[in-house]
């Protein structure tokens, strides 16, 4: 169970800032301390009033003061290389996430932007022939995609059905046509 939400703002009462400052600052020193037992490494808390002029360090004065001298020691280069590395690391991954977002939006416009164009040439509102070179090849993409897509989603459904079994047939194992005649009789030969 964690702690509640605490609105943040000023404390008017002299009295309650005060207590509310020792409480908060035993609390940042409690993990502080739990920091430096769980991950192996050196720590240093100092807190400074401006107004009544008083210094609290953590674990000790002198500790701190050493911490802070053996950071001062490393070149300018590495104190801010290695200050860089997390932030920069941190900022490429929200980066690369942000990438892979924009590309999927990208795709899902495209794909909405073809789905579109298909209705309207079914729809008769745009015909065929009056599509530039770039949307036919756009088109013709899109929708190869989407037959491998819908290729292999029957297969996973179907999956004792070989590459060159046809997926709708009648009864009597013919392949059928979207008019509803067998594959084998087009018509044609009859007339």
């Amino acid at each position: 169970m964690g702690r509640p939400k605490v609105k943040l703002a000023w404390v008017e009462e002299r009295k309650r800032r005060a207590t509310v400052c020792q409480r908060r600052m035993k609390e940042l020193i409690q993990m502080a301390e739990e920091l430096t037992i769980v991950c192996d490494m050196s720590a240093c808390l100092v807190f400074y009033n401006r107004k009544n002029g008083k210094l609290v360090a953590w674990p000790s004065l002198e500790e701190a003061q050493s911490l802070i001298d053996c950071y001062n020691a490393l070149p300018e280069t590495e104190r801010n290389m290695k200050a860089d590395d997390e932030e920069s690391s941190f900022i490429k991954t929200i980066t690369k996430e942000i990438e892979k977002k924009l590309e999927l939006s990208r795709k899902a416009i495209e794909e909405l932007k073809m789905d579109n164009l298909m209705l309207q040439i079914k729809n008769g509102s745009r015909m065929i022939a009056d599509l530039s070179q770039t949307e036919i090849e756009k088109l013709k993409s899109y929708t190869s995609k989407k037959i491998v897509y819908y290729d292999r989603e029957l297969r996973k459904q179907h999956p004792n059905t070989s590459g060159n079994e046809p997926f709708l047939e009648d009864d009597d194992g013919e392949m059928k046509t979207y008019e509803g005649e067998s594959s084998e009789s087009d018509g044609a030969d009859n007339a």
